[in-house]
């Protein structure tokens, strides 16, 4: 039998807004150092934005970006990501 025991953990939650559509998240697709493809990424992955600066959907893009139309399909919701890393130690009996 193998039961686990922590050793020690961390935690970190990050809240905010994140434009969603259809349970994905706006980010970025693709970047190589010289451009970027922003489009609909799963959640976990995409960033979160801090409350102040964003009223609607397209506050996460500049104004007169190609992008405005698509983001104005999605939702700006509330989110909250927690991240926990727990070191284990293996009790064997």
């Amino acid at each position: 039998m193998t039961e686990n025991k922590f050793l020690a953990w961390d935690k970190k939650i990050t809240e905010g807004v994140m434009v969603v559509k259809d349970r994905k998240g706006w980010g970025i697709v693709y970047e190589d150092g010289r451009s970027e493809e922003y489009g609909w990424i799963p959640m976990f992955d995409a960033p979160i934005h801090e409350y102040e600066f964003c009223e609607k959907t397209t506050d996460v893009t500049y104004k007169g970006s190609h992008h405005e139309k698509e983001l104005e399909t999605g939702e700006l919701v509330n989110v909250r990501k927690t991240v926990t890393i727990e070191i284990l130690k293996e009790k064997n009996d």
